[in-house]
């Protein structure tokens, strides 16, 4: 995937040295409405905007932080290891298959989300996404990503596998398309970099969840639900409290820690599900551990970039 990048970053470097001031100029034109809300809640600070906006975030932080903290049911890993002493090979054939799947489609979703990344930034999709209104190309976006992952998860894996593949390729694809713009600014060095931390973390997190003895990361989840809160609060008061280095800490780095603890909770839970679900959904397994690859890739390329900025 190095080479891909590599090879991508030169034919958009080349094509943004043409697009470079038109697109700021276009980019300027397209976004002053959004700039004035953005002015008024930053040179504002008593204005009801940034406390209405700053309430919300907090709100909906909460809901998530509520929804995700409730305990989850789970089968202890001691009855888990007696299933797999009584099983005999065979169990263990089974749930090493299971595993292997689930983590066969993560590959593939990354795969998938890079090349179609590379596709559009080797074919100066760049220059056309940043002409466009960022917050329609956001939202827009985002909602079609939600929609093509609701749509993978319902869809049943045995009794629909086309329709199911299909969600969860429109799902890469699209999230390679939201990766588009940061990607792009970065630069192959960077996303190259990020890739490769990336990897070591979401493999040694796996890895450490794995050979667990117990169920520590799978007891963590309501505890990592309330951190999820927090981290969507911080992130969506950022935007109505721009100055705040504490917010930007918090929706930053400790999401970037939070993401790893994820990790290794999904990982564990596709290892409980290997071994206990009488029908089992790689695509639908993998998808936690998807998410979570994507929102530490986010975070490494962002700390990369403000690192290189202050070189």
């Amino acid at each position: 995937m190095s080479t891909m990048f590599q090879r991508a970053g030169v034919r958009t470097s080349a094509t943004m040295t043409k697009l470079n001031h038109l697109t700021r100029r276009t980019f300027t034109q397209q976004t002053q409405s959004m700039k004035q809300v953005y002015n008024t809640v930053r040179h504002h600070p008593n204005s009801g905007l940034k406390y209405l906006g700053g309430a919300g975030a907090i709100a909906l932080g909460g809901y998530v932080a509520y929804s995700l903290s409730r305990p989850a049911t789970y089968v202890p890993s001691q009855t888990r290891d007696l299933m797999s002493t009584i099983g005999g090979p065979a169990f263990a054939k089974t749930v090493r298959s299971r595993i292997a799947k689930t983590y066969g489609y993560l590959a593939g979703s990354v795969l998938i989300t890079g090349a179609t990344t590379f596709m559009l930034l080797s074919r100066g999709m760049l220059g056309r996404v940043m002409t466009m209104n960022p917050m329609i190309f956001g939202i827009g976006t985002m909602l079609l990503t939600f929609g093509a992952i609701h749509m993978t998860m319902r869809i049943d894996y045995h009794s629909s596998p086309i329709p199911k593949h299909l969600a969860w390729a429109a799902t890469n694809g699209l999230v390679g398309l939201s990766l588009l713009a940061l990607c792009g600014m970065a630069g192959g060095a960077i996303v190259q970099q990020a890739a490769l931390i990336t990897g070591c973390i979401i493999g040694g997190m796996s890895t450490a969840a794995m050979v667990s003895p117990n169920d520590t990361f799978l007891r963590m989840g309501p505890y990592l639900g309330v951190g999820l809160g927090i981290v969507i609060a911080a992130s969506l008061g950022g935007m109505f409290f721009p100055g705040s280095s504490l917010l930007m800490n918090v929706s930053l780095y400790g999401g970037l820690g939070l993401f790893g603890l994820m990790t290794a909770h999904d990982a564990q839970r596709v290892l409980h599900d290997a071994q206990v679900a009488p029908r089992f959904d790689p695509v639908g397994e993998q998808m936690g551990l998807y998410l979570d690859t994507i929102n530490i890739f986010v975070r490494v390329v962002q700390i990369l970039m403000m690192s290189q900025r202050r070189k």
